[in-house]
């Protein structure tokens, strides 16, 4: 590093042990992202995935803009990660749910999107009216080049797509102010940058 960095603008100079100059190591974070937004209504999964929206009062999946994390200049020979979570539940008696959950990158502002990682959730009914879950999927750390960003690119972008692969109709993002202490319906994503 050619720069000193410092805790405050008048503090010690942040060193290796020794005093010898910083130097950051693979997995040093430099730059998290995150955004949330919680579900005013009950929205259904729907069959054929689609992604989540920013802003879900009201608002089906797939409708109005999509809930998305970007940090922009990032660095092809830098390594990203990222995260989703999503509440989703399954208010039948006794009908098994499968959720299959995306993740997503562009590095054109959102005119293109690559599926980077997917995962599926089974989600069962139970005699007590259904169960609630909070659903996930991780990107792990990987260099923006194997993400297939290109050198310079604008921006790094990612959303979350959910789907029902079993169960279509059935199972729920729910709302916020259900009191259902289980589930919070809440959807996040998180980016990080990393040396």
């Amino acid at each position: 590093m050619s720069q000193a960095i410092r805790l405050s603008p008048s503090g010690p100079i942040i060193s290796n042990p020794g005093g010898a100059p910083l130097t950051p190591s693979t997995g040093a974070r430099l730059r998290l992202a995150e955004a949330t937004t919680t579900v005013g209504s009950a929205n259904s999964v729907p069959t054929a995935a689609n992604y989540a929206a920013s802003q879900a009062i009201g608002v089906a999946i797939g409708s109005g803009p999509a809930l998305t994390v970007s940090l922009t200049a990032p660095n092809v020979a830098n390594n990203y990660r990222a995260t989703a979570l999503l509440d989703v539940t399954n208010p039948t008696t006794n009908a098994l749910g499968t959720v299959q959950l995306y993740l997503e990158t562009s590095f054109d502002g959102g005119a293109t999107w690559s599926e980077q990682a997917s995962n599926q959730h089974n989600i069962f009914g139970s005699t007590n009216g259904g169960q609630s879950r909070q659903i996930r999927v991780d990107l792990p750390l990987r260099t923006g080049a194997s993400l297939g960003m290109a050198p310079g690119a604008p921006s790094i972008t990612i959303r979350a797509k959910i789907g029902a692969t079993v169960g279509g109709g059935l199972l729920t993002v729910p709302s916020g102010d259900t009191g259902d202490a289980a589930s919070k319906g809440t959807v996040l994503l998180q980016l990080e940058e990393m040396f």
